[in-house]
């Protein structure tokens, strides 16, 4: 029997209507192309590519100059340290083969205090670039010894542990020098920078107006200090002058000035 009742006509899945209630009335995106690659992005990936391997370089050269500044240091240091453990070892040697002996390159000939800036090195034979890699250097061109009437000059390099700060010494700041019997005492009386051909600043008596006086017989004991100026760079050179006030035998011990340096100042504190 057929019922009376019409039959309601129901979407047709396939259809268009249909299709879009199944997907949520959302429309499908029609496929996209590839994007091709134009000169702009290649020039724009050159760049990119260029500024990252420039970023990179700057950091590896900035990380070596922190190195070479204050890397360094830890090297000048521990050199310091061996060549303090020997250094009465030397001295004792130099008694026994007498006062005209003449020093080996490299080997320790005295300790040098700037005690306004706390600090203190073994001062080697000779000026050479290994000579005073990590320590300062006597200069060895005019006869000269620590105490004695004559012009003591040592060069260091400008660098954190050696002579990065002796632009900070005025005049009147102490400078102490010792050697296996006695502690001199020099005061600070000049500063200036000069050129590197200027090599005047460490003859006898580089104060001396007359050309070649004083070089066999200098009157004044003094002491010069020479390192590069200004920092990290060598166009010039910065000297400090100190001249000889007082001479401390070792039998009486450190003078006041640097008391506070000695080795077993702190354990006595």
């Amino acid at each position: 029997m057929v019922s009376t009742t019409e039959r309601q006509p129901q979407d047709d899945p396939g259809t268009g209507e249909g299709r879009r209630r199944a997907s949520g009335g959302r429309r499908r995106k029609p496929p996209q192309r590839g994007r091709r690659t134009t000169p702009g992005d290649v020039v724009r990936g050159f760049v990119r590519f260029v500024g990252e391997i420039l970023l990179t370089a700057g950091l590896l050269m900035l990380f070596y100059a922190g190195y070479e500044v204050y890397g360094s240091q830890w090297e000048t240091d521990r050199e310091q340290q061996e060549l303090a453990q020997g250094l009465e070892e030397v001295w004792a040697a130099t008694e026994e083969s007498g006062p005209d002996s003449e020093p080996l390159p490299g080997s320790a000939d005295s300790r040098l205090y700037i005690p306004s800036l706390d600090l203190d090195w073994i001062v080697v034979s000779g000026t050479t670039q290994q000579d005073i890699l990590y320590s300062p250097g006597h200069y060895t061109e005019y006869p000269s010894s620590p105490g004695e009437a004559g012009n003591y000059a040592v060069a260091a390099h400008r660098t954190p542990g050696l002579f990065w700060d002796i632009d900070l010494l005025d005049n009147g700041d102490v400078l102490v020098l010792e050697d296996a019997e006695n502690f001199y005492t020099y005061e600070v009386f000049s500063e200036e920078t000069v050129l590197p051909t200027d090599v005047w600043v460490i003859e006898p008596d580089p104060f001396d107006d007359v050309e070649g006086a004083g070089e066999t017989d200098p009157e004044r004991a003094i002491i010069t200090l020479t390192t590069c100026a200004p920092k990290l760079d060598n166009t010039h050179r910065l000297i400090v002058w100190g001249e000889l006030v007082e001479t401390t035998p070792k039998s009486e011990g450190m003078p006041e000035s640097i008391a506070h340096m000695a080795p077993d100042a702190d354990e006595s504190e």
